[in-house]
């Protein structure tokens, strides 16, 4: 019996050691190099966002008296946003228009103007046939040509200065009127309300922010790292995998390339034309695209997740066996081999980080 006790421990010991050896068995899931379609596929970042954001400011300044916004609310272009007490403004109009009407109450005036410039040119006209007839001395006809010259001369500084005035004024209410036109803030186009700034009853100063809202156009956006953006172009495919929609492919297309990099992160940006219903496609969605820049017919072709460290295990009779391989074009879940495999070798496909050479494994279901 003593014999026993020191044997058993001894087999348990032995057969650990044989297990460490060769590397233990874990369940793993395989598969199969198959010859099939091999895309050059980018892989990209996206993100779902306004095609722009809007922030309104005041033109004027005054009380708040009428909104009924809310953050989330639809607005179409030319909805009344907000309303603002136009009060100030009109009082202004009114008082420029008061002004107007008296200074065209003063163009009798120029009336009289006239009537004086008439007499100074008929006097003029009979001192200069005095003059000619040699009844008139010519240092006094000099003076009263200067004196002519200096009255109308006077006579166009006064008109000019009235005409100034009043285009002055013109103006002034002409301003006054767009202030009041103003105090009325509507939609420059459709969009979501986001956020909002003053409520009724509220002060608003001129140039404060009133609201800010986006489009309800929207873009999806996809950044490419910068080695892997060299013939990326408008119409080339792509699919799209959002997260919040699981596993599922969407077909789309490049629409759009900016040919410079984001300066915050030197990727590069793409816009994506997506097949997908337009309700499903909101504003925050993140997920993956591929790009496919190529295609290559009848390659030989594994899951990208076989792939570990620039190497495959191939499972040989329940042994995992590392070959190094080299990779052609990579798909978003597909990758061509061109060289360390062969048409139907199995390679493992889970597990692969903590498999060892010569490791024995058994496939899982």
């Amino acid at each position: 019996m003593k014999s026993l006790r020191f044997v058993i421990p001894a087999l348990l010991l032995a057969g650990i050691v044989i297990y460490i050896l060769r590397g233990g068995s874990d369940d793993i899931t395989v598969a199969t190099a198959t010859r099939q379609l091999a895309v050059d596929a980018v892989p990209a970042i996206v993100n779902v966002r306004p095609e722009f954001q809007i922030t309104l400011t005041s033109e004027v300044a005054g009380q708040v008296v009428k909104s009924n916004l809310q953050p989330g609310n639809k607005v179409q272009k030319d909805d009344v946003l907000f309303e603002i007490d136009p009060v100030n403004y009109r009082l202004e109009l009114d008082r420029l228009q008061k002004l107007l009407v008296n200074l065209d109450s003063q163009q009798a005036l120029t009336f009289e103007e006239k009537v004086e410039l008439d007499r100074k040119k008929e006097d003029l006209a009979n001192f200069e046939r005095l003059y000619k007839e040699g009844s008139y001395p010519e240092l006094e006809i000099k003076r009263r040509r200067e004196e002519f010259t200096i009255l109308t001369e006077q006579q166009e500084k006064n008109a000019l200065a009235r005409q100034r005035e009043r285009l002055a004024i013109e103006f002034q209410i002409e301003q006054q009127k767009l202030k009041i036109a103003q105090c009325v803030i509507k939609a420059p186009t459709d969009g979501t309300v986001s956020e909002i700034f003053f409520h009724p009853g509220e002060l608003v100063a001129e140039g404060s922010k009133l609201v800010e809202f986006y489009s309800d156009s929207l873009l999806v956006e996809a950044r490419i790292n910068e080695e892997d953006f060299s013939g990326i172009k408008p119409g080339l495919e792509a699919s799209v995998r959002f997260l919040a929609y699981g596993g599922h492919l969407y077909p789309a297309k490049v629409e759009k390339v900016l040919p410079n990099p984001d300066p915050a992160n030197q990727q590069y940006r793409a816009y994506l034309q997506v097949d997908i219903e337009p309700a499903r496609l909101i504003p925050g969605l993140s997920g993956e695209a591929s790009i496919i820049r190529n295609r290559r017919e009848n390659a030989l072709v594994i899951p990208r997740a076989a792939v570990y460290n620039g190497a495959v295990f191939r499972i040989d009779g329940g042994t995992a066996r590392r070959v190094p391989v080299e990779a052609g074009f990579r798909g978003l879940n597909v990758i061509e081999i061109t060289a360390g495999l062969e048409e139907g070798q199995t390679v493992a496909v889970s597990n692969v980080e903590s498999l060892r050479d010569g490791q024995s494994v058994s496939v899982g279901n």
